[in-house]
């Protein structure tokens, strides 16, 4: 009798352990389907994006004075408020770079809808619906900001916020 109880548990506890095996190895295959209707050429287009993405990112980074810098990492100010903030400090040079890095970007995305069919456009869009009605986590970020912006409303905060009222009495 003894016998038996140990080999249920045993066959139970791989049985369990194969099952959690297998929903491990699955969770690393989303972007596999993504990708797997696109062509070689799209593909291509898709790491192209990606990497003039990261090129034009750096670049960026780089001609940041230590004011812009510290904008940037004002956790204080909501991400609108920092881009706000920032978008103001920006020279004439950075808008430039700005405006032909979003030219640029926008000429490899129209370049890639170009290339792809409707089927993959409707799989494509079916797989963002999934994405956009999957828990993402984005709840904890939603929150702070909501408590980020109700502080502000309130008079909490730093008191370096923005005020609401036009200074001259008359709100």
């Amino acid at each position: 009798m003894k016998n038996i109880k140990i080999i249920g548990v045993l066959l139970l506890g791989i049985i369990l352990g194969s099952s959690n095996l297998c929903a491990q190895q699955n969770q690393g295959d989303d972007s596999t389907p993504a990708l797997s209707n696109l062509t070689e050429d799209q593909k291509q287009l898709l790491e192209q994006r990606r990497t003039l993405l990261r090129e034009n990112r750096e670049s960026m980074k780089a001609t940041l004075t230590e004011e812009q810098l510290a904008i940037m990492e004002n956790q204080e100010l909501t991400r609108e408020q920092r881009q706000e903030a920032l978008h103001a400090t920006f020279t004439e040079a950075q808008m430039e770079i700005m405006n032909n890095n979003r030219t640029r970007a926008r000429e490899l995305r129209d370049e890639f809808r170009n290339t792809i069919t409707s089927e993959q456009r409707q799989q494509i869009r079916t797989r963002m619906r999934i994405n956009n009605n999957a828990d993402t986590g984005n709840e904890l970020q939603q929150m702070r900001r909501e408590q980020r912006r109700n502080s502000m409303n309130n008079g909490g905060g730093s008191g370096k916020g923005s005020g609401n009222g036009s200074g001259n009495g008359n709100n």
